[in-house]
């Protein structure tokens, strides 16, 4: 999956490289409202499209859900805005104040917790609040001391398991922490993923989390050490979460990618299966290098859409 990135990634650099997220930008908008919906569904907070769209049509939220929806819609595409400007000037900014500043921008406090914290159903539990400004002050200088260095998919999911175990704030945590993963990613150049919010992905999520953070579980009841974290976090093999990031950013790639080669390439889609008919693939098979990642397409309605110059194992240029 992750080498499917890697040449999507490549493409997109041959393209321009990502588009400046603007509400404009037919794409870029259906990426910050899916992501908006699923991961205030991952708290349980539940907002159908036609929902979204009125919330952000009027700016008047009448439910909490709304409320819940707007603040994460306005977060997302403000620090979005940021994190393109680091991937522009190739300077990349972060720190405390900005993970306070998200916090409040999702309506939360933005101070750090200074009681003890539990996470319903998780079996980790996070460091006393005590501690909590040493942890924070860690996760700051690993960000920055990490995010250029090679392994950056291991990079991003040591770092979110980190973020989600320390649990610096007395609400928001997942949000905030799913906005910073993602501010990461457009600083770097890629589109922001959008990790789904239903029941079955849900636990995907969080069991990719559970993986990771069994390493860190003995650390957060006693004292905090630096250089047991920093040990901790070397023998962390957070797989499943590098996986789930990357299968997730497929589809954000491949709507970004298809606008752009639409626009710039002139290449008029297809129905899949008439593009598997062109290659001698059966629909079954189509489907199946699909949704493997083979192919760069998009499912509008209820049908892919693709094009035989985008099989990315043929070995074509575009």
């Amino acid at each position: 999956m992750r080498n499917s990135i890697s040449e999507r990634f490549n493409f997109l650099k041959k393209l321009g490289g990502l588009p400046e997220p603007e509400v404009i930008n037919e794409e870029w908008l259906y990426i910050l409202k899916e992501e908006t919906r699923n991961s205030i569904l991952i708290e349980g907070f539940f907002v159908s499209e036609d929902e979204l769209e009125e919330v952000l049509a009027s700016g008047n939220p009448l439910k909490r859900n709304q409320e819940e929806a707007l603040n994460y819609y306005r977060a997302s595409k403000f620090l979005y805005g940021l994190s393109y400007e680091n991937y522009r000037s190739k300077k990349f900014f972060f720190g405390i104040p900005l993970v306070r500043q998200t916090s409040k921008t999702i309506g939360e406090k933005g101070e750090f917790r200074k009681g003890d914290s539990r996470i319903t159903g998780a079996k980790i539990i996070p460091p006393p609040g005590l501690y909590v400004n040493d942890w924070m002050a860690f996760f700051e200088e690993y960000v920055n001391q990490g995010f250029s260095r090679e392994g950056f998919f291991n990079f991003l999911a040591k770092q979110h398991v980190l973020f989600e175990t320390i649990h610096p704030f007395d609400d928001g945590n997942g949000r905030t922490g799913r906005i910073i993963l993602n501010y990461f990613l457009v600083s770097a150049g890629y589109p922001p993923v959008i990790l789904k919010g239903d029941e079955e992905n849900k636990k995907k999520y969080y069991k990719a989390l559970e993986q990771g953070d069994s390493v860190l579980r003995r650390l957060t009841e006693i004292p905090f050490s630096r250089q047991d974290v920093r040990n901790a976090l070397e023998d962390m093999n957070p797989v499943l979460l590098e996986d789930l990031i990357s299968e997730s950013l497929r589809g954000s790639f491949d709507r970004i990618l298809i606008r752009l080669l639409e626009e710039k390439e002139q290449i008029k889609l297809k129905p899949a299966q008439e593009v598997g008919r062109a290659l001698n693939y059966s629909p079954d098979s189509i489907r199946t290098l699909i949704s493997r990642g083979k192919f760069i397409a998009v499912k509008r309605g209820k049908e892919w859409f693709t094009h035989e110059k985008l099989f990315l194992n043929r070995g074509k240029k575009i």
